[in-house]
């Protein structure tokens, strides 16, 4: 019986192993589509994934959102991934990154004749969480939740999107 139960974990370990070396120093290209709740706002993007090892990959990726009561804003994220595995096909990710985001408010749009527009650009953190599903062939879908850390501008991001490896 031990037996068994020693060569069930070492294939397992074997099989594993094996499944997640296809992707060491591979890349992706991918869309997303999301919502940002302090600029209250839908926004949409793209996103590359290097895969640096099996478990560490590099994503950046720009996300543009559309304009609302005067405001616009678009960002470009440079963020770490560490793969973890939870079965064949789902894998769980924490988030770490930084942050640019180019802020806009025009007062013409907002309806607010007595208040001025303005530009801000802001550097910060990301902090998140991610699941990514293996639906195909090198395809996948992931949703991502990232808290991420402006001055004057932190907001909570909600992003679903799609890639393939090349």
């Amino acid at each position: 019986m031990k037996k068994i139960i020693y060569l069930s974990v070492l294939s397992l370990f074997v099989l594993t192993s094996k499944s997640f070396a296809q992707f060491e120093k591979t890349v992706g290209l991918g869309v997303h589509a999301g919502y940002g709740n302090k600029i209250e706002s839908v926004g949409g993007g793209a996103h590359l994934h290097y895969y640096y090892t099996n478990e560490f990959r590099f994503v950046p990726s720009f996300t543009y959102y559309l304009p609302k009561k005067g405001y616009n804003m678009w960002e470009v994220d440079a963020d770490t991934h560490y793969i973890i595995p939870v079965s064949w096909l789902f894998s769980f990710y924490p988030i770490v990154g930084l942050h640019y985001s180019n802020w806009k408010f025009d007062a013409s749009k907002a309806n607010e004749i007595e208040l001025q527009g303005w530009t801000k650009h802001r550097i910060g953190a990301n902090l998140g969480l991610g699941i990514q599903y293996d639906f195909g062939y090198k395809a996948r879908i992931s949703i991502e939740y990232k808290y991420q850390f402006i001055k004057d501008f932190s907001q909570s991001s909600f992003m679903a999107g799609i890639g393939f490896w090349i």
